[in-house]
């Protein structure tokens, strides 16, 4: 016997649509380009909470069988049945089957009832061919589930009244946000490609152009002005990645056998398309050895970015990534990531290992934070210097085999 109309609280509910719509609508890059109605209306439809209406049962064909069963003077006896299997369709959201409203009854649901994301399905058991028991059973499922129906229907209605405009508002406002940025990047040389982000979510989105780096001045290589990457771009190439990788995650024909050079490949053509004034080069020499992605300025061959994909095999593979990413950086690669392909059923127990053992490496210098789920920004110093800071965000995507 399990309960109805008690896992959630109704207004939790409806906070956490809240939440996840503004989350979705932060994550997008708004421009004039932007079909603002097309999105509204697919953002609607995503974030409307579908009120519940019961459909019309459905039974299947009866099944003559035995059951164990107790008679009138409590003996236990086979007797011949009939089973049958009832479908009732329902539209709208079956999580609101377990949200508790205001006001609500508490409702306790049978074994042999079982609701699904579209139906609920339910096994009859008559002694005799008897329409009107099949029909009171039915009914009094019907009216078991629906139960608290009105009143949660009519609590995430005004909900569901303001969204369109709740929405309108937030894309405006994030519109303005986004303008503010790629205003900034215009004036420190970063032109904004519009259509590099179309593969983030539902939207029709809209090239960013890489800005002349800033310099610092190295302690080791004596007054020379050494090229860094700027904050807000490595930020904007990590979320890059990170959406990418979620979106091939959804995907399994895409990873499928697939090696790390052809995942690379995927990365790499994004971060490509994503920047004017900026070459994606695979497996290039930089220093020591071939790092897997190295994202380099157009106009003078700068280094902006470096990066190296692997297959997670365990601590050992860890630290070998660690020591052969650091190896290949120079003064000049300060921002860096390390990408690991987890192919194991256990994400989970993956990203609590690396937590556990990166702060071993003798490069270590702190953690910065957690950029995403499984991606984390940490602080190392290189091995030839241990006063040169570098960020290596440690990203992890899950490709399971199949």
């Amino acid at each position: 016997m399990s309960e109805l109309f008690r896992k959630y609280y109704l207004g939790d509910f409806v906070n956490e649509y809240r939440k996840s719509l503004f989350e979705r609508i932060e994550k997008l890059e708004i421009t004039d380009n932007t079909n603002i109605s097309e999105l509204v209306e697919r953002l609607k439809s995503e974030f409307t909470i579908y009120p519940i209406a019961i459909g019309q049962p459905e039974p299947s064909q009866p099944k003559e069988t035995t059951k164990k069963m107790y008679n009138s003077w409590g003996q236990l006896i086979y007797q011949n049945v009939l089973e049958i299997i009832v479908t009732i369709p329902f539209e709208g959201n079956y999580k609101l089957f377990y949200c508790m409203p205001s006001r609500s009854t508490i409702v306790y649901l049978e074994d042999n009832v079982v609701i699904g994301n579209s139906n609920i399905k339910a096994t009859i058991t008559l002694t005799q061919f008897d329409e009107n028991a099949y029909f009171s059973e039915v009914n009094e499922i019907i009216s078991t589930v629906s139960t608290n129906l009105p009143i949660i229907n009519a609590e995430t209605k005004p909900w569901n009244d303001r969204l369109e405009n709740l929405i309108q508002q937030a894309l405006e406002n994030r519109k303005g946000v986004v303008s503010k940025k790629f205003d900034f990047f215009e004036k420190i040389g970063l032109k904004v490609n519009p259509k590099s982000t179309e593969f983030l979510l539902p939207p029709t989105i809209t090239k960013k152009a890489v800005p002349t780096p800033a310099t610092e001045t190295s302690k080791t290589v004596a007054k020379e002005k050494v090229p860094i990457l700027q904050q807000e771009v490595y930020a904007d190439i990590r979320e890059v990645l990170y959406n990418v990788g979620k979106a091939i995650e959804r995907k399994p024909s895409i990873y499928k056998d697939k090696h790390e050079e052809d995942l690379r490949d995927i990365f790499l053509l994004f971060l490509e398309t994503r920047y004017e004034a900026a070459t994606g080069v695979g497996e290039a020499f930089n220093k020591k050895g071939k790092t897997d992605i190295l994202l380099k300025y157009a106009k003078d061959g700068t280094n902006l970015f470096v990066a190296e994909c692997k297959f997670w095999k365990g601590q050992k593979k860890l630290t070998e990534g660690i020591d052969q990413l650091l190896g290949y950086l120079t003064h000049r690669d300060t921002k860096t990531a390390l990408i690991f392909f987890v192919d194991q059923k256990e994400m989970t127990a993956v990203v609590s290992k690396i937590k556990t053992e990166i702060i071993k490496h003798e490069n270590y210098s702190r953690h910065i934070k957690d950029t995403y789920e499984h991606s984390i920004n940490y602080e190392f110093t290189l091995p030839d210097d241990g006063d040169k800071k570098i960020q290596v965000e440690v990203m992890l995507f899950h490709f399971p085999k199949i």
